[in-house]
């Protein structure tokens, strides 16, 4: 599959606004308010500190807390100015509840007895609340004497962070009729009021990254809500016909947002660091509930799911039973100066990252490879007895495809091969041997694999052990993972989803014919995309899926892995990126798209944009690949892929001909990789709008990329920059 379980995300952020606001909306029962001044973040004040208790110093930072609100401050030593966790003011626009929730550190989302879920902050429910110091920052244990429910914050002050953790063993529940179900941290810190008069705005992680501008109100009429990782459908169940008709709603792949009051000024960029797969990111422009700008993470302990009780779809909804083991924790990471805006906020993920071990360094001598073409082999048809394999690009004919292109001077590639299994592409998955003879023998393949290795063209063999096909041999049913409420979990009726540990099996089964036959790159498709809980035979967490799929990558038999827009715990094992998002969702308050997963990678980790093949506007995304350092990439065929009509892969295949699409593949290799040839293993490190439509792309070893999207040659530093095009100055130099 051409990752098509990307479109079960279609209604996802339809269903969170729908189910996930039920409580927060009970919230608002008063009108929009108008816009004023700046709420959670301002310039330094004695005034406004002195009602607080310093907490913990270091050289840079300053913690403050309120023992009675949990609310805190942090002062930024550097240059004085002073973030607010929590709104101090009486704020007469707000009714209890919302005032509640903002003045609290910490609040809790709890059901009662009657199945009614209310939002509990710790001042509106007047928890007791025990502060005790830590080293490094404080404690609180906080007890909910009426719901039966106690926790314990831990706040610390890091060289240039806040981090705050739940830990997982510190949650008690005494009353039955109060079940836990989510949690917020701090969801007002660095908030702001109304439009602001600086050039500011809030980071969300839809896609390859969106601002919420902090200067216009929004014409939006419901906040952000992104489930990290895509929504779990061992709790929602299989994706309906309906989702899939919608418009495809991107994915959270990376657990950060931030806010930046002001470019230049001050900012700061969160990451969740733990319970990321039950965390969701909600971010609520002014205007949207209330007149506050506000980002904030929301852990999930317990979903509502549909219990079935017959085959007519009848059936009740129940709570989860036992609520999600997991440290809610997240990291706070304060910028300030030139670091404070979207760029600075992906170097400081980035190096968070790394220091983490999660995002890693090139390979010693790897050469960017800066197209990835993608052969699709064959695929099957039905027939009335048995089925017809279609041949559409047969070894020889690939050999033949890479010669020509090498022939025009495109010599550095990748390549990935798709639909090689006996009876093509559509049932292969999840065993993918033997080889299907119309296409090419096993002798075949070892002597294509052998030739382009030694010209140091890789090829990766495409492999998906998670989607299984509903045709295909090599699994039964109890490989098949199932729903809380006990539904198999199908995408439509065209393939199931495996149980993580079913996927990792299959794949150490099938290791050895890879190794027979010398492959020794894999592309691997669903792994890193659709991260779910399973029931059934083996049952497995969300975070017991993650444990599972970065535990079956061994590195001694397979010596490179590439992976279709992974989710960020499957980048430390990544050599390449493929399909990396190069936009977003397109919702309505997004003020402007920017590339910060690329500004996150590049340097580490070679990525590519999804196909070429199929760009509405091929000028356009070309520019864009320039603009955000991806390589291009097509999908190619010898044959029309008309002979596909009456396979199931017609539905994305239907523009693939080399003959076709040659001049569009050089002519993109050419521009793009001639252009991101100085920064091939530089840090994408500052990314600047000159005007409208222009943009000033600066690396770390002093290349300087202009790409101008306007219809107009442009001028900028002095350097002009033609009508759609683009100019690299490289090391300084045009």
């Amino acid at each position: 599959m051409l990752n098509k379980v990307k479109r079960i995300a279609a209604l996802s952020l339809t269903f969170l606004l729908l189910a996930g606001l039920i409580s927060i909306a009970a919230l608002a029962q008063q009108g929009v308010n108008q816009p004023e001044a700046p709420g959670a973040g301002a310039d330094a004040s004695g005034d406004r500190i002195a009602s607080y208790e310093k907490a913990a110093e270091n050289a840079r930072l300053a913690l403050y807390v309120n023992k009675d609100t949990l609310g805190i401050k942090v002062q930024d030593k550097q240059n004085g100015y002073v973030w607010d966790g929590t709104l101090d003011e009486k704020d007469d626009k707000l009714n209890k509840s919302w005032q509640s929730l903002f003045e609290s550190g910490l609040s809790v989302e709890y059901m009662d007895a009657k199945r009614k879920i209310s939002t509990a902050p710790v001042t509106g429910e007047q928890a007791k609340i025990a502060v005790e110091p830590m080293e490094d920052g404080f404690s609180a244990n906080v007890n909910y004497e009426r719901l039966g429910i106690s926790l314990k914050l831990e706040v610390r002050l890091t060289e240039d962070a806040i981090e705050f953790k739940v830990p997982e063993n510190s949650i008690q529940e005494t009353n039955k009729d109060n079940r836990l179900q989510s949690l917020y941290v701090y969801p007002f810190f660095g908030a702001t009021k109304g439009v602001q008069p600086d050039k500011g705005y809030m980071l969300i992680p839809d896609g390859s990254g969106a601002l919420i501008s902090l200067n216009e109100q929004t014409l939006a009429t419901q906040p952000y809500i992104g489930r990290v990782f895509g929504d779990d459908l061992g709790m929602k169940g299989s994706p309906q016909l309906s989702e899939g008709m919608a418009t495809p709603v991107e994915q959270v792949y990376l657990p950060v947002f931030g806010i930046a009051h002001k470019e230049g000024g001050n900012a700061f960029v969160s990451m969740i660091t733990g319970g990321a797969p039950y965390a969701e990111i909600r971010s609520y422009p002014g205007n949207v509930t209330t007149a506050y700008n506000w980002t904030t993470a929301k852990w999930v302990y317990r979903e509502n799911y549909f219990q079935s009780l017959d085959k007519e779809g009848k059936g009740i909804t129940l709570n989860q039973e036992e609520k999600n083991q997991f440290d809610a924790s997240m990291k706070v990471m304060l910028l300030s100066g030139k670091q404070a805006d979207y760029s600075g906020m992906a170097n400081r993920v980035q190096s968070e990252l790394v220091q983490r071990g999660e995002l890693p360094a090139k390979k010693d001598g790897a050469d960017p490879l800066p197209l990835r073409i993608e052969f699709f082999a064959a695929d099957n048809q039905k027939q009335l007895i048995g089925s017809e394999v279609i041949p559409m690009t047969t070894v020889d004919q690939m050999d033949d495809i890479l010669t020509d292109l090498r022939a025009n001077e495109v010599d550095r590639m990748m390549v990935v091969v798709r639909g090689y299994t006996e009876g093509g592409a559509t049932g292969a998955s999840p065993t993918h041997f033997p080889f299907e003879e119309k296409v090419g023998s096993g002798d075949d393949w070892n002597a294509f694999v052998e030739k382009y290795k030694a010209i140091g063209i890789p090829v990766y063999f495409y492999t998906d052990y998670v989607m299984a096909g509903a045709t295909a041999d090599g699994y039964g049913k109890g490989d098949i993972a199932q729903s809380v409420s006990k539904q198999l979990l199908s995408f439509y009726d065209t393939s199931y989803y495996l149980q993580p540990a079913a996927s990792a099996k299959l794949f150490e089964n099938e290791i050895s014919s890879f190794q027979k036959h010398g492959i020794d790159h894999i592309a691997m498709d669903s792994i890193g995309s659709n991260l779910f809980s399973a029931y059934g035979k083996s049952s497995s967490t969300r975070s017991g899926s993650i444990e599972t799929y970065t535990s079956m990558l061994p590195r001694d038999s397979i010596d490179s892995y590439a992976f279709y827009k992974p989710n960020y715990y499957l980048w430390r094992f990544a050599d390449r990126i493929m399909d990396l998002p190069m936009s977003t969702s397109s919702f309505l308050l997004e003020s402007e798209e920017v590339p910060f997963l690329q500004l996150v990678l590049k340097g580490h980790v070679d990525y590519y944009a999804q196909a070429s093949n199929f760009n509405a506007n091929p000028q356009k995304e070309q520019l864009k690949m320039i603009d955000y350092g991806s390589y291009p990439s097509f999908i190619l065929t010898d044959e029309d892929p008309i002979k596909l009509a009456n396979t199931e892969s017609s539905w994305w295949l239907f523009t693939s001909q080399y003959s076709v699409w040659k001049d569009q593949a050089v002519h993109e290799y050419r521009t793009v990789a001639e252009a991101l040839k100085p920064v091939a293993d530089a840090t994408f490190d500052k990314r600047e709008k000159v005007r409208e439509g222009v943009f000033r792309n600066t690396y770390s070893n002093g290349t300087v990329i202009y790409v101008n999207y306007t219809m107009n040659e442009v001028t900028a530093d002095g350097n002009k920059i033609p009508a759609q095009g683009f100019l690299v100055r490289e090391g300084g130099r045009s």
